[in-house]
């Protein structure tokens, strides 16, 4: 009888996991041209993975993000192909609180990829070095705009 309730045991706990959606726990580090990327004090790190199956339309944001080390954790994400938005925010008065990486990486502009297949995986995000690093102006380098009137003033100067 004892053998009896012990294998019974073992075949219900088997079936009852086979079910459930399996998940995982994934980390891994922002890379910006292969180098961590750093945010002022008080910054934001956001890490959205989306999956590329139509038809799951769940997100999964990272719930731990680390912005002095630039790493990132999700817990419970399914294995499959997801897209990934990563957006930089700082306070600032010269940013107010806009991505540091223009857009081009939010979720609607993304085209970073990352396949998640095990439990515990490590998936390093490399956002390309082309995208301007943080605090960098909107165009994404530096000094003045065109037609800024400092370098209009300089034009009229006799010898410039």
């Amino acid at each position: 009888m004892n053998r009896f309730i012990s294998t019974l045991f073992v075949l219900v706990t088997a079936l009852s996991g086979c079910g459930a959606p399996k998940t995982h726990s994934i980390s891994g580090t922002v890379l910006h041209g292969g180098e961590k990327m750093t945010w002022p004090d008080g910054g934001t790190l956001l890490v959205i993975f989306m999956s590329e199956d139509e038809t799951r339309a769940e997100r999964y944001v990272a719930r731990e993000t680390d912005t002095a080390m630039s790493t990132y954790k999700i817990t419970g994400i399914p294995p499959g192909r997801y897209k990934v938005a990563v957006q930089q925010f700082f306070p600032d008065a010269k940013t107010n609180f806009n991505d540091a990486l223009s857009g081009k990486y939010d979720p609607g502009h993304t085209n970073l990829v990352v396949e998640v297949t095990q439990d515990g995986q490590v998936l390093d995000i490399e956002v390309p070095k082309t995208a301007p690093a943080a605090g960098a102006p909107k165009g994404g380098k530096g000094g003045r705009k065109k037609g800024d009137p400092k370098e209009a003033e300089k034009a009229k100067e006799p010898g410039k």
